[in-house]
C-alpha cells in the first residue's frame, strides 16, 4: 500500500485535537490526572446549554398554556420565603432557562472531574426534578392544582435532562 494514512489516523482519541479536527484547539479544556485525560468542547457544551435553556423556557410556556389555559388548572411557582404563588409565564420560562444553565455548569464540572459524567448528571437532574415535582404537594392547594403544577415541572425536568445528556456526550472527547 502506498500513500499516507487518513487524517487523524494513529493519534490518541482522548488527547488534544489534532490539526485535522474540525473544532479549533482553543475551545477545548483538558484536565489530566492519573494518566487519563478528558477534553471538553466548551463552546459546543455551552451552545448546547443555551439551546437547552431556550427549549426548556419554551417547554415551560407550552406546558403552562396547556395546564392553565386549556385545562383551566392554576399552576404554582415558588416565590420568596418558600411560598408558592400563581405562576406567570415569564417567570416560569425564566426559571426553566436558569435551571438549564445551572445544569450546564454542573455538567461541565462533571465532564472534567468525574468518571461517567452522564450517569451523575441524570441522577442529579432526576433527583432535582423529583424534588420540584413534589414541592406542590407540600402546600395546601386543590388536588388538580398540585397535579397540574407537578406535571409542568416534570416536563421541564425531562427536557433539561434529556437534552443535556446528549449535549454532554457531544461535548466530551
Amino acid at each position: 500500500m502506498t500513500g499516507s494514512p487518513p487524517p487523524g489516523y494513529g493519534r490518541d482519541p482522548y488527547g488534544p485535537p489534532g490539526p485535522d479536527d474540525h473544532d479549533s484547539y482553543h475551545e477545548y479544556s483538558s484536565i489530566r490526572g492519573s494518566g487519563e485525560g478528558l477534553a471538553v468542547r466548551s463552546r459546543r457544551l455551552w451552545t448546547g446549554g443555551l439551546m437547552t435553556a431556550l427549549v426548556a423556557a419554551l417547554g415551560a410556556a407550552v406546558a403552562l398554556m396547556l395546564v392553565r389555559g386549556v385545562l383551566g388548572i392554576p399552576v404554582l411557582a415558588p416565590e420568596q420565603h418558600g411560598t408558592l404563588v400563581l405562576a406567570t409565564t415569564g417567570a416560569l420560562a425564566l426559571g426553566a432557562a436558569g435551571a438549564a444553565l445551572v445544569a450546564t455548569a454542573v455538567l461541565q464540572l462533571l465532564l472534567i472531574a468525574t468518571p461517567q459524567p452522564q450517569r451523575f448528571l441524570l441522577w442529579i437532574v432526576g433527583l432535582a426534578t423529583t424534588a420540584v415535582v413534589l414541592l406542590p404537594f407540600t402546600v395546601y392547594a386543590e388536588w388538580p392544582t398540585r397535579i397540574g403544577t407537578a406535571g409542568v415541572y416534570l416536563v421541564i425536568g425531562i427536557i433539561i435532562g434529556s437534552l443535556l445528556s446528549s449535549v454532554g456526550r457531544s461535548a466530551a472527547r
